[in-house]
């Protein structure tokens, strides 16, 4: 997705502009439609290119410093203090430079007279569309305290999430670099001293040893073609994530993979759960919930599930008919949906069940370092076979030879 330029109107014929991520221009104005806004222009934004600074707010950081805003934002409004000096105080408070800036420019409009949802809409590195129709939600139905509490709980869960994967997987990642490491030491420095010691002897030697002996040999001379391969490799991977295709096929990988798979989609359901309960529960209309959540579910493969619910909903099919087919999501979902349509209660529902997700979520991040333990072993053990024959196949064979003649 990229990042479009928009001029838009209010209902009150106030001239608009923001940024707003969309995958088209076409896509765009639809978004700033469905902001209640009027589109007049979409453009795509241009990039520039700047130096990595240490005032620039890493994505973890970010989370961290927008669920600390939200919350003191909920306190602030509930204790009755003016909108103004909240955003004024707030924005004192924050470390982020680049959520300082976001405030301020908020409170700016804010005081110009724009509503919370136009004004937040034009920072949507931090504020995203659910975040966004959260507050206009809370703002038209006069419980902001609520809908800021309830947006703080969904961005703790997030960032839960986040760490207790980033958690899980160190000690993969640990184990994964080092022998990365151990085995670029053996190419380029011990290897080419066993390939000199074999070539004494003048014999042929097995397979694997000239398997990694030519490795070794294209690691030290040609260790600029690896580097440059590897750059390669890293920047046509990123720039096929950025494509529409690439990031459809991408997401779509992400629930097949071992381990990972089952998890991804777990999330993907809890997610839902939670996104659709809240925002239907704060009396936003359940055909716009799906296109919020649909929006800012993070996964292609499963929001074209979702756009396709929404369309099927607005057709006449009831929502648990429309989920039926749709492979990604879990059968315990639907069911819960069936049952909270017909209970009247499908919002405490759907946060049952994304708690219960929630839970299994917790579970298998607490053994997921046991669950990928057989990939890492079967994969560190083909490897060190590799290695052992083809350092010590020569011996033995030399060895073999040698011994009769004693």
């Amino acid at each position: 997705m990229a990042f479009y330029t928009f001029k838009a109107r209010s209902p009150n014929g106030v001239l608009i502009t923001g940024e707003i991520e969309a995958e088209s221009a076409k896509e765009a104005k639809q978004k700033v439609l469905e902001r209640d806004l009027l589109p007049v222009s979409a453009e795509l934004k241009s990039k520039s290119i700047s130096l990595p600074s240490p005032l620039r707010s890493s994505k973890k950081n970010r989370i961290k410093d927008l669920i600390g805003f939200t919350r003191q934002f909920a306190t602030m409004f509930k204790a009755g203090v003016p909108m103004e000096r909240i955003l004024g105080t707030l924005s004192k408070q924050t470390p982020n430079l680049e959520l300082k800036a976001a405030i301020i420019e908020i409170g700016q409009d804010i005081s110009g007279g724009a509503s919370l949802m136009v004004s937040f809409s034009k920072h949507p590195v931090f504020f995203n569309e659910l975040y966004v129709n959260m507050l206009n939600v809370g703002e038209q139905g006069g419980v902001l305290d609520q809908a800021l509490l309830a947006l703080s709980e969904i961005l703790k869960r997030e960032h839960k999430i986040i760490r207790g994967v980033k958690s899980a997987t160190l000690y993969p990642k640990i184990v994964v670099v080092a022998f990365i490491l151990v085995v670029t030491l053996l190419m380029m420095f011990v290897m080419p001293g066993f390939a000199n010691f074999y070539a004494g002897f003048g014999a042929e030697l097995p397979l694997p040893t000239r398997i990694m002996i030519g490795l070794s040999d294209f690691f030290v001379d040609y260790w600029y073609i690896l580097f440059f391969m590897i750059i390669t490799t890293f920047l046509s991977y990123k720039k096929f994530a950025s494509t529409s295709k690439g990031a459809l096929i991408l997401d779509r990988l992400s629930f097949k993979v071992p381990v990972f798979g089952k998890l991804n989609l777990m999330v993907a359901n809890a997610r839902f759960g939670h996104l659709v309960s809240e925002l239907y529960r704060s009396g936003l209309p359940l055909s716009k919930t799906l296109t919020v959540v649909g929006n800012t579910i993070g996964n292609k493969v499963f929001k074209n599930d979702i756009d396709d619910v929404r369309e099927r909903m607005e057709a006449g099919t009831s929502l648990s008919e429309a989920m039926k087919d749709k492979p990604y999501f879990t059968p315990l979902l639907i069911e819960s949906v069936s049952v909270g349509e017909q209970s009247g209660a499908l919002d405490n529902v759907l946060t049952a069940t994304a708690e219960f997700y929630d839970e299994e979520v917790s579970d298998m991040l607490e053994q997921l370092t046991t669950l990928l333990e057989p990939i890492l072993l079967v994969g560190l053990f083909a490897m060190i076979s590799l290695l052992a024959f083809a350092v010590f196949m020569p011996i033995w064979k030399t060895t073999q030879l040698v011994l009769p003649e004693i």
